[in-house]
């Protein structure tokens, strides 16, 4: 009989990972003294892991993949600026940068990296994501910077 006992605590245990892993929390592991903040990305609260302004870069663009977060988590621009990104994997684990709305799917082994064109919105912002973690708020954004085009249009319907 416990055999039988421990097979089930067992098991249990395993169903509450694998909900925890997914789960809606959004508190991070209170051993970390770097102190984060959130932000919403397409309608999903995550934490922020800084913001850079590329609006002026000529050169490539560093992102890092960790466990479970990109950094900077948002990249500023110009609507319409291209730009060259270095993905760099510094996790422990295998990581994505996908960014469907431009068909990119890059998948990055820990220690490895590779490089990526994107574009920056006309408006608003374009999200990012790692497919693999994107449940646990591995999720970042290009954004365009207001103001920081002219060629903005207005349709009207009278």
């Amino acid at each position: 009989m416990t055999r039988i006992q421990g097979v089930v605590v067992i098991a249990g245990l395993c169903l509450v990972f694998a909900a925890a892993g997914c789960g809606g929390s959004s508190s991070s592991s209170g051993d970390e003294s770097e102190s984060t903040t959130s932000t919403t990305i397409g309608g999903t609260q995550v934490e922020s892991h800084g913001t850079k302004d590329v609006s002026s870069e000529s050169g490539k663009v560093e992102i890092e993949l960790y466990d479970y977060y990109f950094e900077p988590t948002i990249l500023k621009g110009k609507a319409g600026q291209k730009v060259e990104l270095e993905l760099k994997n510094e996790g422990a684990t295998a990581h994505t940068f996908t960014l469907a709305e431009q068909s990119v799917n890059k998948e990055i082994q820990p220690g490895d990296e590779t490089e990526t064109e994107v574009k920056f919105p006309a408006s608003g912002e374009l999200k990012f994501v790692c497919t693999f973690h994107q449940c646990e708020g591995m999720i970042g954004a290009l954004q365009s910077s207001p103001g920081s085009s002219s060629s903005s249009t207005t349709t009207s319907k009278y």
